[in-house]
């Protein structure tokens, strides 16, 4: 088969065809590369020789502060009661104190409650602070009534038990961890020592985290050192807890006759 001699005119050199291309781009007076990123005609020229340095991070902008953390930022306070060592040595002398006493809450004097009961009681009951409806003293309202019938059915008489409060006066949700830092968990226990009772029914778990209770132990009989002698605890569920759920009187029923068999 003889070859034909016929020249292809697309069969050329790739540097000749791309040579070619420059030239007529020239000759229409494209003679400059361009490029679709911005260029900083002013920025200084970069020294080829130095080591590009690595971008300071950006700043990072502080937490937002939350309402927990600005109250753990803030002082926790003056103690309540001021210097422990004018704290009064007896209960008489500590009833008038505690209605008295500057340091021991704020706002009017008429707001607090008095501690009822004789020292020695068979059992002293603890809350957190006083009843809305307490008008006439420490569990004077609902919340007493329904104290009464319990007692009734425990074979306890009213004038063998102390009353008392960990508040002087009404707070809207306490945060007894820090009422502890104010010194508040000594002067309870200092109360009930100087109460001394035989035994001590805290109505409310949540007061237990001013002595340091976990929560995972407050469902356990405990033992409550108030200075000469450790004095047996038991702590329930708040009164409106109580009243509402027969289980739970059911299960503190028997976890009263446990504590005291």
């Amino acid at each position: 088969m003889m070859q034909s001699d016929t020249h292809d005119p697309r069969d050329f050199d790739a540097l000749a065809g791309l040579e070619g291309a420059i030239d007529w781009w020239r000759e229409a007076g494209v003679d400059h590369d361009f490029s679709d990123e911005p260029t900083s005609w002013l920025a200084e020229p970069e020294d080829k020789n130095a080591v590009a340095a690595a971008p300071p991070p950006p700043p990072v902008a502080p937490p937002r502060p939350t309402p927990l953390s600005r109250a753990l930022e803030q002082d926790s306070g003056p103690p309540f009661g001021g210097d422990r060592a004018g704290w009064p040595d007896s209960l008489e002398k500590f009833r008038e104190w505690w209605m008295t006493e500057p340091s021991l809450a704020d706002g009017a004097l008429d707001r607090r409650a008095p501690p009822r009961g004789a020292a020695g009681a068979k059992l002293l009951v603890l809350v957190p602070q006083a009843e809305p409806d307490d008008g006439e003293g420490l569990l004077t309202g609902g919340a007493g009534r329904l104290l009464e019938a319990m007692l009734q059915a425990m074979g306890i008489g009213m004038h063998e038990v102390y009353l008392a409060s960990v508040l002087p006066a009404p707070m809207a949700l306490p945060e007894w961890a820090t009422l502890a830092a104010r010194s508040l968990d000594d002067l309870t226990r200092h109360h009930i020592g100087l109460a001394a009772p035989q035994r001590v029914l805290a109505i409310g778990r949540a007061q237990l985290a001013l002595f340091g209770i976990p929560p995972e132990k407050a469902r356990d009989p405990l033992v409550l050192d108030c200075g000469d002698k450790p004095i047996p605890l038991l702590a329930t569920p708040d009164f409106s807890q109580i009243a509402r759920s027969a289980a739970r009187r059911e299960r503190l029923w028997h976890r009263w006759l446990e504590w005291t068999a």
